[in-house]
């Protein structure tokens, strides 16, 4: 993680800093992984409210917490609107920051085992992050990209969604140079209604997605039509299975590494 005061977090995420600024070089969200000197972000969920375990946090060591229920506590803290989105305002801040090309994959199915592959093949050439297991929710994305710094050359952030909305917001904050769309199934239709509603889901991965960005597609794909005007003018690679091109599948991650390597070097002309 990018070492970043009391003071500028609270610039980032709009809160107010009570007590004296400190350095902090590393976050959490859970108290079983505290360690001495990191700040503890206190979430709400809608079965759980961390600002309980405040007391654990502090006596394992945390020097500092967000919070957004104001509190008597002798350890620096920043009071805001809502913990979870300062977790993505803080997460968004640092990948900005980085130098680190980011790949984000989304799919009903075999996100984890092509984010494995992916980034196993892209720490041959250079320092990378990936989501650790599944956790590629509105949550683990933002702590996946808190591990960027600035020596990172690339990430492979994973997104995943049990309803609308949640994908057009970590993708927002990823801002990926290349997106990946494994496949379109019938997965968490609770959520989504219907196929088409997966669908239109996984399509919200194109808003957070950089102008110049790629976009990599199975042709296979149900509804891909309902994502001609958010693909128009983009860079496409596709891969199909059923029309006998596995092999461009491989193609495609090989493709990926030489296009990450080119947007390497040409930020590095550039600066």
């Amino acid at each position: 993680m990018i070492t970043l005061s009391l003071k500028k977090i609270a610039e980032i995420t709009k809160g107010q800093l009570y007590g004296k600024d400190l350095f902090i070089d590393n976050i959490v969200i859970d108290t079983n992984k505290i360690i001495p000197g990191c700040l503890f972000i206190a979430l709400i969920g809608k079965k759980f409210d961390a600002h309980i375990f405040i007391d654990d946090a502090i006596k394992k060591g945390c020097s500092s917490i967000i919070i957004q229920k104001k509190i008597i506590c002798h350890i620096s803290y920043i009071l805001v609107e809502n913990t979870s989105i300062a977790l993505g305002q803080i997460a968004s801040w640092i990948r900005k920051q980085t130098y680190a090309q980011v790949l984000a994959i989304t799919g009903s199915c075999g996100k984890t085992s092509v984010k494995e592959m992916t980034a196993s093949i892209l720490r041959q050439t250079g320092s990378t992050i990936s989501t650790i297991d599944n956790l590629n929710n509105k949550i683990g994305v933002p702590m996946t990209l808190l591990q960027l710094t600035k020596n990172h050359k690339y990430a492979v952030v994973e997104l995943g969604a049990n309803k609308p909305g949640e994908i057009t917001y970590t993708s927002n904050i990823t801002k990926p140079e290349i997106i990946l769309i494994n496949n379109i199934q019938y997965a968490h239709l609770q959520g989504f209604k219907s196929l088409l509603g997966v669908s239109r889901a996984k399509s919200e991965i194109f808003s957070g997605l950089k102008s110049n960005g790629t976009v990599i597609i199975n042709l296979d794909s149900n509804h891909l039509s309902q994502w001609k005007k958010e693909i128009k003018q983009r860079n496409i690679l596709y891969f199909s299975i059923k029309k006998k091109n596995i092999a461009i599948f491989f193609l495609v991650i090989l493709k990926l590494i030489y296009m990450a390597l080119l947007l390497q070097c040409i930020h590095h002309v550039e600066k």
